[in-house]
């Protein structure tokens, strides 16, 4: 193989490896307000079943709002850093 030859192939190969910027989400920035956000919507739901007039629709808004609140505060928790013991 000739050096010219096996100079563009290194140049090619060299082009080919990108490295891929990995975007940091909104909750993985702010995880502390999601978990308050969760957390309400977890007392919402919570206020909804037990306060007042129970119906249907009330009953379906709040198993929502708890089924949400407690899934974004899974995420945020597992977003949170880690503090290392030296």
């Amino acid at each position: 193989m000739s050096v010219k030859k096996s100079k563009h192939k290194h140049k090619k190969a060299q082009q080919n490896r990108h490295v891929k910027k990995i975007t940091a989400s909104i909750l993985s920035r702010y995880p502390r307000l999601f978990l308050v956000i969760g957390s309400l919507l977890v007392f919402l739901g919570g206020g909804l079943l037990t306060i007042g007039y129970v119906s249907d629709a009330r009953v379906g808004l709040s198993m929502i709002s708890l089924f949400f609140g407690v899934a974004i505060i899974i995420f945020a928790s597992a977003a949170l850093p880690k503090k290392i013991k030296h």
